[in-house]
């Protein structure tokens, strides 16, 4: 089943083109991690995607609905508030119980602490808003998100300015989310916690979705040389290699103990550690450098 399926989507103001033919594809129940730099268009796609803002042309449909009903899909996705929109003078029940009054939320006094509790926020239903933790807020944002018992939620840089502790409790909470069922799109510039929690990720510039795939197919594809790091007696360098006319094989640098070295393909390191030990150069330890989405997201 698809979640979000986006057809040349447009979006121009003026004579700048912010978003040149978006094609893009959300399967139900994936954690969807979009990445980009600033200026890339992130914004605007999402703000189009949530009803904030209209596409100059192309469409999208979410959750089975057209964008030409977007009450109805406002009905099926929960969007992540910016900490500075939350009403800092309300305690943390008292607001999601004006919130879920606005939303359409019949959920009573106890199914919204439930709701609090969910989210980590069990201890301070009483407290006001204003004296949380930043971390605290974002879980609270996250809680506004969900009445309504949403489908789909837009979560937008939801562990942005957090302590590891924190970042990785709302990582926990969004992977329980998925596993109720729910779809997630999240932005993040947390290349690691979207390496670590993300189904599919797409990568946008300038304008346009320029990668889009599972982690291990993005990396397979960035993935042109492998690099390896090779302690050896003697340890290695551009003349041995040469010298014993080892080929396709390049020289990068000396790290430590290792001998950092370059090959084409996979199938290249057993060839390689056959060439050295025909050449008498005793291998002691073999290491292959894992290719990260930082690195493939470098290469767009």
């Amino acid at each position: 089943m698809v979640a979000i399926e986006v057809r040349d989507l447009h979006k121009q103001y003026a004579t700048k083109d912010v978003l040149k033919g978006i094609q893009l594809r959300v399967k139900q129940g994936e954690i969807f991690g979009f990445l980009g730099r600033n200026g890339a268009g992130k914004s605007t796609f999402i703000h189009i995607l949530t009803g904030i803002t209209q596409p100059t042309r192309g469409s999208f449909t979410i959750l089975g609905e057209t964008h030409h009903h977007m009450d109805a899909i406002k009905q099926k996705i929960g969007v992540m508030p910016d900490t500075s929109n939350l009403y800092q003078h309300m305690k943390a029940l008292d607001f999601l119980k004006y919130m879920a009054a606005l939303k359409g939320d019949r959920r009573n006094t106890t199914k919204l602490k439930k709701l609090l509790e969910q989210v980590g926020l069990q201890n301070v239903a009483k407290q006001k808003i204003k004296s949380f933790s930043f971390g605290m807020k974002k879980k609270i944002s996250i809680a506004q998100a969900l009445l309504g018992n949403p489908e789909l939620l837009f979560l937008d840089e939801p562990t942005s300015g957090l302590d590891p502790e924190s970042a990785i409790e709302i990582q926990q909470l969004i992977v329980s989310l998925k596993d109720q069922g729910k779809t997630i799109f999240l932005t993040s510039h947390n290349l690691t916690e979207i390496e670590k929690i993300c189904d599919t990720v797409a990568i946008m510039t300038n304008g346009l979705i320029a990668k889009i795939g599972t982690i291990a197919q993005l990396k397979r594809v960035a993935n042109e040389t492998i690099r390896v790091h090779l302690r050896t007696s003697p340890s290695l360098d551009t003349s041995i290699l040469q010298h014993c006319k080892i080929n396709d094989i390049r020289f990068i640098k000396h790290e430590q103990d290792f001998a950092v070295v370059e090959v084409k393909e996979e199938e290249g390191i057993p060839l390689l550690i056959e060439q050295l030990t025909a050449a008498r150069i005793k291998v002691y330890e073999v290491n292959i450098e894992a290719m990260s989405l930082e690195d493939v997201f470098m290469t767009v």
